[in-house]
């Protein structure tokens, strides 16, 4: 069996310390997998990582490992010009990105393997964004967790579900061969948003985005409110600079209380019924759907209440008003550590600023 498992070029770009970076890092280096290397990328010769990155590899001397320092001139996104060489130079046509807050495990990687070669139309397997629980302390925290395990959570696996476009690129196995066929990932390195434009184009090449059981489990060292917030304006701003008419005119549609307040005036218009019962009643099925849905995902015991999934729901409900207002006042802008880029209709991205310092 294992004779039979394809090659994975493990490509992982790195940028500073944090708490859980040396156990990401050593969970890459004890997977038990046949045939495998992994691909360091660090953009600065002095980053501290690297001291790190020797260590394990002093301890794992076994593991295929390399590490690539610097970037590939003339690529817009901080990312994507720090992966560029590790992808240009590995070995296997299946390729891992997996980020630096992403943990890695055997069956994980397994199940990611098997889902890329079931069918030959298969380009790319990603994962559902998704927190662990051992790095969720603090409210923000768990307002990044519920997040991700439910507003977007929702979103994913029904879309996925659907055959329809949705993909972030925190942790995905791609086919080598056939993303180079579109333009290769340098290609993409002209977009700040390089996960949803190359995957949207080999969907149009007639590839297949398949959905992993496993969801990411990423390790978040530092959460906090405002950083969390920014991210998603971040998002948003990608998103409308992409897909306008979704992102401002469907997407609200989506949100509780939108979807609440119309809901209500429905009922009420046409039944004559309380609406402020058919709100309360909309929330409380909203609720206990969402809650349902994230401990679902996680599959095991979540490491907070009810009553703090209940504030933290409240406070990304509310949150997401102030991305909404925030992502509009600046459309075109977008900041990304101490970096600031200028957006152009369809995603296209150039740099204003540009001091590399995002965590990866």
């Amino acid at each position: 069996m294992s004779g039979s498992l394809p090659g994975v070029s493990i490509v992982k770009p790195l940028m500073g310390i944090d708490t859980f970076l040396e156990g990401n890092l050593e969970s890459h280096f004890t997977l038990q997998y046949p045939k495998y290397e992994l691909l360091l990328c660090v953009q600065d010769e002095q980053d501290p990582v690297i001291g790190l990155v020797n260590n394990l590899r002093e301890r794992f001397p076994n593991v295929d490992c390399r590490l690539f320092i610097g970037g590939k001139d003339g690529i817009v996104n901080p990312m994507v010009h720090n992966m560029v060489p590790a992808y240009e130079n590995a070995k296997y046509d299946l390729v891992w990105v997996s980020t630096s807050r992403i943990r890695a495990s055997t069956p994980i990687l397994m199940d990611l393997v098997a889902r890329a070669v079931q069918d030959p139309t298969v380009a790319i397997v990603h994962q559902l964004p998704f927190m662990r629980n051992d790095s969720v302390h603090g409210m923000a925290a768990i307002v990044e967790k519920v997040a991700f395990g439910c507003n977007l959570g929702k979103q994913y696996l029904s879309l996925s579900q659907l055959g329809t476009h949705i993909f972030t690129g925190m942790s995905y196995l791609v086919r080598k061969p056939y993303l180079d066929k579109v333009g290769g990932l340098a290609y993409y390195g002209r977009y700040l948003a390089e996960d949803f434009c190359l995957s949207r184009d080999l969907l149009i090449s007639g590839y297949q985005l398949v959905l992993s059981a496993f969801p990411a489990e990423q390790m978040v060292a530092t959460a906090s409110l405002p950083s969390y917030k920014d991210r998603m304006v971040r998002w948003w701003r990608l998103r409308l600079s992409m897909m306008p008419v979704v992102t401002l005119v469907l997407e609200p549609l989506t949100e509780s209380l939108l979807l609440g307040a119309y809901t209500s005036w429905a009922v009420y218009y046409l039944f004559d019924v309380n609406p402020y019962c058919a709100m309360l009643v909309h929330l409380a099925v909203w609720i206990i759907l969402d809650y349902a849905q994230l401990k679902r995902i996680q599959n095991g015991p979540l490491p907070f209440s009810f009553p703090a999934f209940l504030a933290a729901w409240w406070l990304r409900e509310l949150l997401n008003w102030i991305v909404y207002a925030q992502g509009l006042a600046n459309p075109r802008r977008v900041f990304w550590g101490r970096s600031t880029y200028k957006l152009q209709h369809g995603g296209l991205t150039t740099a204003v600023t540009s001091k590399p310092s995002v965590p990866m």
